[in-house]
């Protein structure tokens, strides 16, 4: 995007702000689609950013979507995608969001453990319907290239696979229930192709066996992903045309005991991240001990993520001074205006020399931003969200009010 584009839209919207890059998002969406066979289908992993926006812009390239919420099945419903094209994932769903999904008779639900199954169970029976379940597994193989490991390890996340007979033995007596696909996701932000392709290769084996083992169809696949960005200099990205090219090793190798099941892949960092920066403007600046600190409108309450709150990785994001990319560069520590030490967005970045009013650009900030982030902390204002596409900006959020924070709240007096 133009830097005069970017300082017209911060002024106009004011800061702190994020703003989305409609060509890159489709672009990226392009990339993904064509390095994997033509049947696949691709999920949206709303939970990357789920702005209402965001979602029917995928929904209009012709993706499908995942969500891990109630709130987030309401939004892909809003945003027109059809209940035959969504499918509900998370650890911790409630009785009431598992009803939601069964009365929004959306596609599947990935169960991730017996008690939930059970519930569901119950539900439907109530209601005389059968549902169709996709069972999420805990693999006894593991994805050693992922920055956090979902499988293979212990968690949270689905049934282990050590357990599928005394599963199956269950899930196969609740008799308003359909055990109809696998589901397996092995780990996020994965930047080796060989990696990933060996990772759904023995997703599909696995998946194929069990189909054999405990005699049900297999009508539905879900491989996970894990696509992931480079965020810092010494990563390397995802080579697209090495994956494809594994992927498709595989399917000619698998690709005939799958013909009559649905194959699917999520992905939200590896759609969105690129697509978005993360605009705020610098207030002070000041010395302190011998470290020189920048000070910004906008931290960590709403870029989480670049303060390394909830993130393994330990190293900036890129990030610049907007204007400013080719001026000599001195070592900084960005912060924003929390009252906590914990506000630290960039720690001994390389930055040109800013003033009060230029716009520090963080890069790769279209997934896991705003809604990753305790953005009710010191009751800061909510940025604005705007997507800017084919020389047209378009408002996704408005900017938050002081008086927004106290919406719901009840006087005592």
């Amino acid at each position: 995007m133009d830097t005069n584009v970017i300082h017209h839209i911060a002024e106009e919207y004011g800061t702190p702000l994020y703003l989305y890059d409609g060509e890159k998002i489709r672009r990226q969406y392009h990339c993904l689609m064509k390095s994997l066979p033509k049947k696949f289908e691709i999920f949206y992993s709303m939970k990357a950013n789920p702005l209402l926006g965001i979602c029917q812009m995928f929904k209009k390239l012709g993706s499908h979507i995942e969500v891990a919420s109630a709130g987030e099945l309401y939004t892909a419903l809003a945003a027109g995608f059809a209940p035959g094209d969504i499918i509900f994932t998370s650890p911790g769903k409630s009785y009431e969001e598992l009803k939601y999904a069964i009365d929004s008779d959306i596609y599947s639900i990935n169960i991730e453990c017996i008690e939930e199954a059970k519930i569901i169970h119950e539900i439907a029976k109530g209601k005389q319907k059968t549902i169709d379940i996709c069972l999420r597994i805990n693999p006894d193989f593991e994805l050693s290239d992922a920055s956090i490991k979902m499988t293979g390890v212990s968690s949270q996340f689905g049934i282990p696979q050590a357990d599928m007979q005394e599963a199956f033995g269950i899930l196969q007596s609740l008799s308003n229930l359909n055990i109809m696909g696998i589901h397996v996701y092995l780990g996020t932000q994965v930047l080796s192709a060989d990696a990933i392709v060996t990772g759904m290769e023995a997703t599909v084996k696995m998946a194929l066996q069990l189909s054999r083992d405990y005699q049900f169809s297999l009508a539905f696949l879900d491989m996970g992903g894990g696509f992931g960005v480079p965020y810092f200099p010494k990563e390397s990205p995802l080579n697209m045309a090495r994956f494809k090219e594994g992927l498709a090793q595989c399917w000619n190798r698998y690709g005939a005991d799958l013909s009559q099941a649905r194959i699917a892949v999520e992905s939200g960092r590896f759609l969105m991240a690129e697509a978005g920066l993360y605009l705020t403007s610098v207030l002070y600046q000041k010395q302190c001990k011998g470290s020189q600190y920048v000070i910004c409108d906008g931290g960590s309450n709403q870029h989480a993520a670049s303060a390394f709150l909830g993130r393994r990785i330990r190293n900036n994001f890129p990030m610049s001074i907007l204007g400013k990319e080719s001026d000599p560069k001195n070592e900084a520590i960005v912060v924003g205006p929390l009252c906590t030490p914990t506000d630290v967005i960039g720690q001994k970045v390389l930055l040109a020399a800013p003033v009060p009013g230029d716009i520090l650009v963080i890069q790769k900030s279209g997934a896991y931003g705003l809604t990753h982030s305790p953005s009710m902390f010191l009751s800061h204002q909510l940025p604005a969200e705007v997507l800017y596409d084919q020389g047209r900006t378009y408002i996704l959020r408005e900017r938050g009010e002081r008086k927004d924070f106290l919406k719901r709240q009840k006087s005592l007096f």
